[in-house]
């Protein structure tokens, strides 16, 4: 097994590929389900059409289709509990969106169960739309002696769902499956505070003097059981006071004055030796009722809280600091509960949907290793970067990233898209546009650098990772230069271009910027990339994101300053005012040294 391990590419042929049998101590996922982000929308309905394509740059979505059929054809050879309960919600549900969720999700949740350690635990995320028919597939997986709770977590206070007139409570709850052996899990128990109302009731006693909170506990046994041969006097035989020092008077029972479990002594036994008694009375621990009965004093600030229940409202949603630009993204604490409670340092924790990595960043912390796999090449880089700022060296393997042409062609021939931002990041871009609705307008990315007296100057990007890119492609993207009065362009593509496409190229011309007289318009292929070409490019400088809304938004009544020199911090965030358009900022355009 190697050490950290971050993975691009389709989690279920990396599982199978690359992750051995039994190797991972603690599974947790958190996949797409039905949720209102827009990157994030399974059940989408067959008329969306207006949706971009570059939107499944940042979507897994899983509508039933052949993929999806195919995966309930392979599920159903392979036979089994698996293959009788998808069978069976098939047969309810039909050639459904649900259908093709669950049926995916069956895949996976079987790999998982391959590669987890029979002492190992799996934390299913999901919501009340799907929880349902997880938790019976995941019963016919690990068998249903695995199930071993059902968390609630509170991800919000209140949700908009529960307007007048749309008829529903609000959504305000995930819920978080949690699968584990009977026997030999891997458990460190964890407290919660203690509610102030709990606090007002039961450690009422405040100790003057120390201020302390303290309760009295019964130092008698409820039944039989123990060690319960020793008395413990309350007052002397003639109804005089007990005194410490008159020990040997009550060392053996007397009849008529042992606690024998008859009436009147509600069946109690003394638990502790009088010897104990004594020690524990000279250090101050022993207070005594108003009948006389001592109690074990006990203080507060030394208990560890109440042990954590399946209702999890201690949590709060991540705050804005935390925000690293997607939507779903949880908040550490939840990840570094769940980590703590069911693994050890030095475990294997693995997240196949690890979006913007915060299992990876909890997992780190608490000195466990990790596996991350995300098919979406953004949060990969964004994943490097928060690594990068934890304040040491993180030691990991990188695995799917291309290395060589043969492999950026398989990307490309897989998933376009991915292709499409792994190439941008290749050359440095420092903003990409994912647009929601509507066309790009030819613009796949923008580069900024200074350019004296005239401000700022743009390199902007066009990717095509087809393998029949023409000449009218390069002639679109000199109109796109030319339209955005853009100083440069890079027209990215697999493989060399042909004579009439660098012969259109070249027409275009040169520009005057301060760092040199540059070509206007630069045809980068990849295959030239590995083999040690690089594009002409002008110093590029940090942009702050206030550079790409014109019209800066007010605060406090005051107008913001617009700084494009300032850097930039490494998360997604919505462009102007256009609800449409995200621009996704490269982290490895700004400094970690930088980000505050």
């Amino acid at each position: 097994m190697r050490n950290n391990q971050l993975w691009f590419g389709d989690n279920l042929t990396i599982l199978r590929e690359e992750i051995a049998d039994d190797s991972v101590d603690l599974v947790y996922l958190d996949p797409p389900f039905n949720s209102d982000a827009n990157y994030n929308v399974l059940f989408r309905t067959p008329d969306d059409v207006a949706a971009s394509a570059q939107v499944e740059a940042f979507r897994d979505t899983w509508s039933w289709g052949p993929e999806a059929q195919w995966s309930l054809g392979e599920i159903m050879r392979s036979g089994g509990n698996v293959a009788a309960i998808v069978g069976a919600l098939h047969t309810a549900l039909g050639d459904s969106d649900m259908m093709a969720y669950l049926v995916m999700m069956a895949q996976r949740l079987d790999e998982l169960h391959r590669v987890l350690k029979p002492e190992g635990s799996l934390y299913l995320h999901c919501d009340p739309t799907a929880s349902h028919y997880l938790k019976i597939i995941l019963d016919a997986v690990f068998g249903a002696t695995y199930y071993r709770s059902e968390v609630s977590w509170r991800r919000t206070s209140a949700h908009n769902d529960a307007k007048q007139g749309r008829k529903n409570y609000g959504h305000v709850r995930d819920v978080i499956l949690f699968y584990g052996p009977a026997r030999n899990l891997t458990w460190n128990t964890q407290y919660s505070e203690y509610s102030t109302e709990y606090v007002e009731a039961f450690y009422r006693h405040i100790e003057p003097g120390s201020g302390r909170r303290y309760r009295l506990d019964n130092l008698t046994a409820a039944k039989p059981g123990g060690d319960v041969s020793y008395e413990w006097r309350v007052k002397r035989q003639n109804g005089g006071d007990w005194h410490a020092d008159v020990e040997d008077e009550w060392r053996m029972p007397r009849n008529g004055w042992e606690y024998k479990g008859k009436p009147p002594y509600n069946n109690r036994y003394w638990a502790y030796s009088h010897a104990n008694m004594v020690e524990l009375e000279k250090k101050g621990l022993i207070g005594y009722t108003s009948g006389g009965m001592p109690n074990f004093k006990r203080y507060l600030d030394e208990q560890p809280g109440v042990a954590l229940q399946d209702d999890w409202q201690d949590i709060k949603p991540r705050g804005q600091s935390e925000s690293l630009g997607y939507p779903t993204q949880k908040p550490q604490s939840l990840l570094e509960r769940i980590i703590a409670v069911s693994s050890d340092p030095g475990q294997v924790i693995l997240d196949p949907f690890c979006g913007c990595g915060t299992t990876v960043a909890a997992a780190q912390m608490l000195d466990r290793q990790w596996i991350g796999i995300d098919v979406a090449y953004h949060a990969i880089r964004v994943i490097e970067d928060r690594l990068a700022d934890q304040g040491k060296p993180v030691e990991y393997d990188l695995g799917g990233i291309p290395r060589d042409f043969e492999s950026a062609i398989a990307l490309a021939e897989k998933d376009k898209y991915q292709f499409q931002w792994w190439a941008n990041y290749l050359v440095g871009v420092q903003a990409l546009k994912e647009v929601k609705r509507g066309p790009d307008r030819g613009i796949d990315g923008q580069m900024f650098f200074m350019n004296g007296p005239g401000g700022w100057g743009r390199v902007l990007t066009s990717v095509k990772g087809g393998r029949n890119v023409r000449v009218s492609d390069v002639r679109e993207f000199r109109a796109v230069i030319e339209r955005e009065n853009a100083e440069m362009g890079l027209f990215i593509c697999l493989r060399a271009p042909t004579r009439e496409m660098q012969r259109e190229a070249d027409s275009f011309g040169n520009v005057q910027t301060v760092h040199g007289y540059l070509p206007r318009l630069q045809i980068v292929t990849i295959e030239r990339w590995f083999q040690g070409d690089r594009p002409v490019l002008p110093t590029l400088g940090h942009v702050a994101r206030e550079w790409f809304n014109p019209k800066a938004k007010k605060k406090r009544g005051k107008q913001r300053t617009v700084d494009p020199n300032a850097p930039e911090f490494p998360f997604s965030f919505p462009g102007g005012k256009n609800k449409d358009v995200v621009v996704h900022i490269n982290p490895a355009t700004v400094p970690s040294e930088e980000v505050g």
